[in-house]
């Protein structure tokens, strides 16, 4: 006569396959569980001297953006750095080069979050902020530039980093990179 308990132990037997597959589902789940991400989608702390972080709504060309600052759309013009036109008014000015730089901006920053290190003269006469733009503590206006998407336009007193990104702008140019393979600076 069989025993209740060999009859029911069949059910709890399983194969060494069998084993070793829930070993590792069960490993699988508390690694996932453990490690999971923080949520946070924004930049670690506050670089010291910087504003933000601020969320960008808007890439509005190459060398414009508009960011969330206290719950209000502001637009800020990158100092230092100068792009083909691709949004002007009047259309004539507007060259295909515009929009890679405009493009090229978007893969920088759009949708992410930045700090900002204002100009001297933190406003120009259009009242937009005038200021160098981080993302992941890599400095957005120097990027333009030495990657060939913008060259050197600075103003007075905004001209900290002026020598600088001129020894940048003419690497990209003897490096003949991004745009400087165009000729569009050469206008």
């Amino acid at each position: 006569m069989q025993n209740n308990n060999s009859k029911n132990a069949g059910y709890l037997r399983m194969s060494k396959e069998e084993t070793v597959l829930t070993f590792l589902l069960l490993a699988a789940i508390i690694f996932v569980w453990t490690f999971q991400p923080e949520t946070e989608t924004y930049a670690p702390d506050e670089p010291s001297g910087y504003s933000g972080p601020y969320h960008v709504e808007k890439v509005v060309d190459g060398d414009t953006i508009k960011i969330d600052l206290d719950g209000k759309t502001t637009t800020v013009r990158l100092i230092g750095v100068d792009t083909p036109e691709s949004v002007h008014p009047n259309k004539e000015k507007n060259v295909p080069e515009g929009k890679q730089a405009s493009d090229y901006t978007k893969y920088l920053v759009e949708d992410k979050y930045v700090y900002i290190e204002y100009g001297e003269e933190p406003y120009d006469r259009y009242d937009r902020i005038l200021a160098y733009v981080y993302v992941d503590n890599v400095m957005v206006n120097e990027t333009l530039i030495k990657e060939g998407y913008a060259k050197v336009y600075t103003i007075k007193p905004n001209n900290k980093y002026e020598e600088y990104f001129k020894q940048l702008e003419e690497d990209a140019k003897n490096g003949n990179r991004g745009l400087w393979s165009t000729g569009v600076f050469d206008e």
